[in-house]
């Protein structure tokens, strides 16, 4: 306050500052819920279709989804994160080797082919087919652990090499179908109102 009684005017670059800071650090949290929600609903839903990679659907709509939302550049990176973390949780139940890493590997892919074709036609079309490859690497990693470390992964025992790699192709690109629809849905939903 001034010696007149009148209020001084705010600072409004430190004021634009401050709010820009505590923006983005509330969509680093987002992000990173965004993470830890698609693997706590990885590890907590059971569907019992005995179909490799058919939790690929949710995962991949969650993580393709928040990194449409975002306009952080590394936006699926820091969801990444957020499953790195949650799945250290031991009540969720996971007990493979590198099983964070082989989860993180998708988001990291979605990224780099968001950034890479930035200003392609068809992006969100490629964006679903990077979200079924990212998901795909998955079984990949986990064959290279298998084969290099004899590690039995259950599912390569009753499903071989091939039927999950496809799998996990297939489902990674209708999760990524589905979470494009939805950032879609929801971007024009909130310009409407």
């Amino acid at each position: 306050m001034v010696m007149n009684g009148n209020v001084q005017q705010k600072n409004l670059l430190k004021e634009f500052l401050t709010n820009r800071t505590l923006a983005g650090v509330l969509e680093i949290i987002l992000l990173m819920l965004a993470g830890a929600l698609a693997i706590v609903l990885h590890a907590r839903l059971r569907t019992p279709i005995n179909i490799p990679g058919h939790h690929g659907i949710e995962f991949m709509a969650i993580i393709v989804a928040a990194r449409l939302s975002s306009g952080m550049k590394w936006a699926s990176s820091i969801s990444a994160f957020g499953i790195g973390v949650f799945i250290l949780f031991p009540v969720l139940g996971f007990n493979y080797p590198m099983m964070g890493f082989n989860y993180m590997l998708p988001c990291f892919f979605v990224d780099i082919a968001y950034n890479y074709f930035k200003n392609v036609k068809y992006r969100n079309l490629i964006l679903s087919l990077a979200a079924g490859i990212g998901y795909m690497l998955i079984p990949i990693s986990r064959i290279i652990t298998s084969v290099s470390t004899g590690f039995p992964y259950s599912t390569f025992l009753k499903h071989g090499f091939a039927t999950p790699v496809v799998t996990f192709l297939l489902f990674g690109f209708l999760g990524g179908l589905l979470g494009t629809g939805i950032y879609l849905f929801g971007r024009n939903l909130l310009k409407k109102t």
